[in-house]
């Protein structure tokens, strides 16, 4: 079965995100790298409104570019309701700071009915670990709009 969200987004590949659904994710900025039926892929460069006072990538910042790609990642899976996040737990390894591009990857860890479990990675384009993080995605009564 051909999967609608999937498509649109991996011919996004390459090119802004431009067309998210969401005014944050919009902001972010990112790039689509790459986009499988459990898995996502978006780089993002570091711009100073997105550092904190230590010129660093803010932990906010980095905690929504990964809340709003797990986001990305559960709506690729074509389901029929909004799976909010109840929880997102990022541990941070190493900073990033303006100009820098990073990378954030997801993967759907567990599919149930109800709840839904992602992993995501940040990586420097050198590929060094910036941090990780885990989010559980609960099923609501919000129904998304089919196009």
């Amino acid at each position: 079965m051909e999967n609608p969200r999937l498509k649109a987004l991996q011919q996004a590949i390459g090119k802004p995100f431009t067309h998210s659904p969401s005014p944050f994710g919009r902001w972010l900025n990112g790039e689509v790298v790459a986009a499988s039926e459990r898995s996502v892929s978006f780089a993002f460069t570091v711009r100073e409104e997105m550092t904190n006072p230590a010129g660093m990538l803010h932990g906010g910042v980095i905690s929504g570019m990964i809340d709003d790609c797990m986001g990305v990642t559960f709506f690729v899976l074509g389901l029929d309701y909004f799976y909010p996040s109840i929880n997102l737990n990022v541990e941070f390894f190493k900073g990033a700071k303006e100009g820098d591009k990073i990378i954030v990857r997801t993967q759907v860890i567990k599919q149930g009915r109800t709840i839904i479990n992602i992993k995501a990675d940040v990586w420097s384009e050198a590929e060094t670990l910036l941090a990780s993080a885990t989010s559980n995605l609960a099923v609501s009564n919000i129904r998304i709009p089919t196009p």
